[in-house]
């Protein structure tokens, strides 16, 4: 017991002794903390012993002190300051704190009104201009994939002035609009996109997956945008009303940055681009032309016998695309007084496509002023002027891409013309044929003949006025108006060379579609916006009105026998000339008009404590033209919180969190139908020919009749019921945040427009409200600080999106038949296309598929369910087909994830993109279109004798003991093993795609200021270049897009887009049909500040 007793007090001995220093080292440490920038006090930061619970606030000079060891770690954090870590060294520290730019930097919300981060309680992400400008793409929507949480933009080709479409937070609608509301500097602009069904009358082949019509925000120039914020959901965008259901990007532009001293500042920079297309579908040449293993040079099928050596192969694919150039040239000055300042701004860009004689042209000025009339009236008028040319390849059934894969590998597709100059038939016997060149022939068309001879274009002037006020008469009290006028108008051609396929009768002699649209949209927003402090609580008020009108003409004629490729539609014959209904009942210069008008009132109150809490909640009153009298006025609320948790509970901050907020928001809103969708229309019976008008009145005698739509007059708005919860943290000295969101999203009334009801009805589609969906998902931003040092950063961005949705109901009649709702413009090719069933997700394919046992019992509506084994033919040996559409395939991806990393190391850059998307399925129609040629790998083994797996239907199929099929089938003899019967379109459901793509990388250098300095007049005896010219900034760069990509998917690109911008609902997403990957392009140009 002594030795326990004399060996504890040795150990207390030992730690009083070693403990003593420690003791001593133990100080007051007092400090100052001070705005970086501003070099002001900073009162109330919070100072922290790492390690301990010692914590301490600096008082209004900004001095603190605190018991602290030398070498311990403090911790300062402060409300929108980035932390700071300093370690103790002596008695007193200085601490200098940087704004954070994400926490006191105001974002632009809707109704062009700021607010700081910490306020907003719902989901919005900013992106910079610069770092969109710096993609260097044409369409800077395309930019954006990937640096949005939420955001899905598809490209429907790889050619210049292709459309894209975006969607926020998955398909809401089943058939209405579900791109984003568009608003730049305060004003909506339409992002509209030539819909062929509505502009060209009657021309054959002319729709919108054979064709692409640029969307209109496609003119906006990239650099000429200071910022981009998506505000993604409706509970953000109440106050835009129905207009915004889908969520809403807000762009503000660059305005002029005048400081004294600096009147006039002048930047220009260029981009010179080579583009080359990487990734094509592969197309196997194994065989001959021919059926069933015999040789026939007569027909475009490779089912013939099997390629010898002796036999020319030419590549066609490959000698068909171009290597193309292009390059863009921007230059923007901005000068006047700190008063009354400038920036005018021009842009012009060309670039010609992979695909032979495709190019796009565009040209962009934009002049802005800003004037301080008085300390408190402000304005700010601009206007913007784009003129744009599109030459153009028809794509799709019947375009350049199919028809390049038909072409026999034995023949040189080059040479498509003879030496006369008319077309060069295939099968030479054509040649021969009298009047041969007027389309007597009804052969494929070579693919060069069809970029060359086949031709579209689009030629476009788009023009914008804008005027935004602010007046400030109180110090309490602001007023704001934006007023806005877009106008463009499209001109454009059509043409099929009278030799060209589509043109089989000698009569015809070519075809020329014409058509022009002039759409105006004139919308004002004028706000009126309250502050009042009352101790530690603010309020704000704000109630505003806002109106909206749009005007869109459409004028088109479709005409044949133009054999002179003038393009005009005076160059065809007067009767062959077909034109839109109301030019044919009223006279050539009647246009097709559609006219819209809303207008709204709305307020939104916001209440925050102590600058920890902020409630807003907000209602909008709405009427709008497009809806009957009765249904015409409705109302939606909103509301949403935000709560700083950090700020509430300042012990939560410390080495682990220096930033904690939750929020959560919920509303509805209402979404439009079509204009005109309520009223019934009349259409001409006969629109095929044109007779000068013989009555006095000049009005055409031509039968009327109802349209194939039935108005309903009972129509009303679709209503959509958002919640959103979510949270955003910050960690480790700022070094990690983090923002996560959960949204649920339910839509009611669904307005189905054009569905397929009893004739009975009179009409052969119908539009009521019967449908409803949920959509659901998770988003997550991520942004990490991996390296923090003086010459050397690096940061990485991870934008995370996970989505799901089911179809809660359909058209009635439709779901009792056990049909689908389906949109027509979704069926591309064969028989598959985009459609809806309850309990289903809103991107189903439905298709046909193999016939199969029925285990089952069939449901309610009488319907086998084909839940077995494949069916086989005890004739044939083949699969049988089951000639139903049923869901085969889902084209919602599961998660995407997109990977920002900025690195810089002392004056160098690098930024590069990477783009992962899993799960979702496709419809390679191309991959289907290529085995029913002959030309897909699926058929290299043909000459492979097979029994097709499944069992016979020979009246034991769905009994016990039904027969296994032993039958031996070698496609070889029997080519229609291949066709759509026995090998239908759910073979062609890729499914579970995965894709990992490089999309953009940027590498660049900036000139140190010190090597700008002009040098040339103070006696060097060998000066420079940069000696003679006063360079205010010069860096250079070089930018690649999609440079890799890696895929399971065995088509061209995973990124399918089988219509185009104007399709409504989910559209031919996923649909892959003859187009074009996405080129890989190479950029390098220079900027310079003068």
């Amino acid at each position: 017991m002594r030795k326990i007793a004399s060996l504890m007090k040795v150990v207390t001995l030992l730690l009083l002794i070693f403990s003593l220093p420690s003791m001593a080292q133990s100080q007051n440490v007092s400090g100052k903390v001070l705005d970086a920038d501003k070099k002001t006090p900073l009162q109330g930061v919070t100072v922290k012993v790492l390690g301990t619970t010692s914590t301490t606030q600096s008082n209004e000079k900004g001095e603190f002190t605190i018991k602290a060891n030398k070498g311990q770690t403090l911790l300062v954090s402060y409300i929108g300051y980035d932390g700071q870590r300093v370690t103790v060294n002596g008695a007193t520290v200085s601490i200098s704190m940087r704004s954070s730019v994400s926490e006191l930097e105001e974002v632009t919300v809707a109704m062009d009104i700021k607010k700081k981060p910490r306020d907003l309680g719902y989901s919005a992400q900013t992106v910079k201009g610069d770092e969109v400008k710096e993609t260097q793409r044409e369409n800077f929507l395309n930019g954006l994939q990937g640096r949005i949480a939420g955001a899905t933009i598809t490209a429907t080709s790889g050619v210049p002035g292709a459309s894209s479409t975006i969607v926020l937070r998955g398909f809401n609608s089943m058939s209405l609009n579900n791109q984003p509301l568009f608003v730049v500097d305060g004003i909506i602009i339409e992002n509209d996109a030539i819909n062929a069904a509505e502009t060209v009358p009657g021309a054959a082949g002319q729709n919108n997956t054979s064709n692409d019509f640029t969307n209109r925000i496609a003119d906006l120039n990239p650099n000429d945008i200071e910022s981009v914020t998506v505000l993604k959901g409706p509970e953000a965008t109440v106050l835009y009303g129905s207009s915004a259901s889908n969520g809403a990007i807000i762009i503000t532009t660059k305005k002029a940055k005048i400081t004294a001293g600096k009147k006039l500042n002048v930047n220009y920079d260029n981009s010179f681009r080579f583009q080359s297309l990487g990734n094509v579908p592969s197309v196997y040449t194994g065989f001959q032309q021919g059926a069933n293993g015999i040789a026939n040079p007569g027909v475009f099928g490779a089912f013939g016998p099997a390629m010898t050596a002796d036999i020319p192969i030419y590549d066609n694919v490959g000698n068909f695309f171009n290597n193309s150039v292009g390059s863009t040239h921007n230059i923007s000055a901005d000068f006047g007084t700190a008063k009354s300042s400038y920036r005018a701004s021009g842009s012009y860009y060309d670039q010609t496509g992979v695909v032979p004689n495709t190019r796009l042209t565009r040209t962009n000025f934009r002049l802005t002023n800003t004037t301080k009339i008085t300390k408190n009236l402000e304005i700010t008028p601009s206007i913007a002027y784009t003129n744009s040319v599109n030459d153009k390849a028809l794509k799709g059934a019947g375009g350049y891409l199919l028809n390049l894969f038909m072409w026999p590998s034995t023949d040189n597709a080059v040479n498509y013309l003879l030496p006369n100059g008319n077309k060069r038939y295939l099968i030479a016997t054509n040649n021969a044929a009298d009047d041969a060149f007027l389309g007597t022939v009804a052969e494929t068309d070579n693919p060069f003949f069809a970029v060359h001879r086949n031709e579209s274009q689009d030629k476009t002037d788009n023009y914008t006025a804008n005027f935004s006020i602010n007046y400030n008469p109180l110090k309490w009290l602001s007023i704001a108006g934006r007023f806005g006028y877009n106008y463009y108008e499209t001109s454009g051609f059509q043409y099929r060379d009278p030799e060209s396929a589509s043109q089989s009768s000698m009569a015809n002699k070519g075809q020329l579609d014409n058509y022009w649209v002039k759409a105006g949209n004139y919308n004002h927003t004028i706000t009126a916006t309250a502050k009042k402090t009352f101790g530690k609580f603010n309020a704000r008020v704000t109630v505003g009105t806002r109106w909206a009108e749009t005007k869109s003409e459409r004028f088109g004629i479709s005409g044949t026998q133009d054999s002179i490729r003038v393009f005009d539609s005076s160059a065809t014959a007067f009767n062959t000339r077909t034109r839109l209904s109301r030019t044919t009942l009223y006279g050539n210069n009647q246009w097709n008009e559609i006219r819209t008008m809303q207008i709204a009132g709305f307020t939104e109150a916001t209440i925050s404590y102590n600058n920890l809490v902020f409630l807003t909640g907000s209602m909008a009153f709405e009427a709008s033209s497009v809806l009957p009298k009765a249904n015409r006025n409705y109302s939606y609320p909103g509301g949403n919180i935000s709560i700083i948790m950090s700020d509430i509970f300042p012990k939560l901050k410390g080495g682990l969190l220096s930033y904690w907020k939750i929020r959560s928001s919920l509303a509805q809103t209402a979404r439009l139908p079509n204009a005109y969708a309520n009223q019934s229309n009349f259409v001409p019976t006969v629109t095929s020919a044109l007779t000068p008008p013989t009555s006095p009145s000049g009005l055409i005698n031509v039968p009327l009749q109802y349209s194939f739509f039935n108005a309903n007059p009972y129509l009303r708005p679709e209503r959509q019921q958002t919640y959103e919860v979510g949270t955003e943290f910050r960690m480790f000295g700022d070094v990690l945040t983090v923002d996560a969101a959960y949204y649920n999203t339910l839509a009611l009334d669904q307005i189905a427009q054009g569905f397929r009801a009893s004739y009975g009805t009179g009409f052969v589609l119908n539009t009521a409200n019967n449908s409803s969906v949920r959509n659901q998902g998770l988003e997550l931003s991520i942004g990490v600080k991996l390296v923090r040092k003086k010459d050397f950063d690096w940061n990485i961005q991870f934008n995370v999106n996970h989505m799901w949705n089911k179809v809660l109901a359909i058209p009635m009649p439709i779901d009792i038949a056990g049909a689908d709702y389906y949109d027509a413009s979704t069926w591309l090719y064969s028989n598959a296309r985009g459609g809806l069933r309850p309990g289903y997700s809103t991107g189903t394919i439905t298709s046909f598929g193999y016939r199969r046992q029925d285990l089952s019992p069939p449901g309610p509506n009488g319907l086998s369910k084909n839940d077995g084994e494949v069916l086989i033919s005890p004739t044939t040996g083949l699969p049988l087909n089951d000639g139903v559409f049923r869901v085969r395939g889902d084209r919602t991806v599961a998660l995407s994830v997109g990977t920002i990393n900025r690195i810089r190391y002392k004056n160098f850059n690098l930024s590069f993109l990477w783009d992962l998307r899993l799960g979702g399925d496709i419809f390679n129609a191309t991959g289907m279109y290529l085995t029913t040629l002959g030309k897909s790998a699926k058929t290299a083994d043909r000459l492979t004798p097979r029994a097709v797996s499944g069992v016979l239907q020979d009246g034991l199929e769905n009994t016990a003991t039904p027969t296994r099929n032993t039958i031996l089938v070698t496609p070889y003899y029997n080519n229609t093993y291949y066709n759509s019967t026995n090998m239908p379109e759910e073979d062609y459901m890729e499914r579970n795609i995965k894709a990992f793509r490089l999309r953009d990388v940027t590498f660049s250098y900036t000139v140190p200021s010190k090597a700008l300095v002009n040098n040339a007049g103070k006696g060097m005896d060998y000066p420079g270049l940069l000696d003679f010219v006063n360079f205010k900034s010069l860096s250079l760069f070089v930018t690649m897009n999609d440079l890799f990509l890696f895929t399971n998917y065995s088509g061209a690109d995973p990124a399918a887009n089988g219509g185009n911008a104007s399709l409504r609902g989910v559209g031919a997403v996923g649909f892959d049909y003859g187009n074009i990957a996405a080129p890989l392009s190479f950029n390098a140009g220079i900027r310079v500040g003068f």
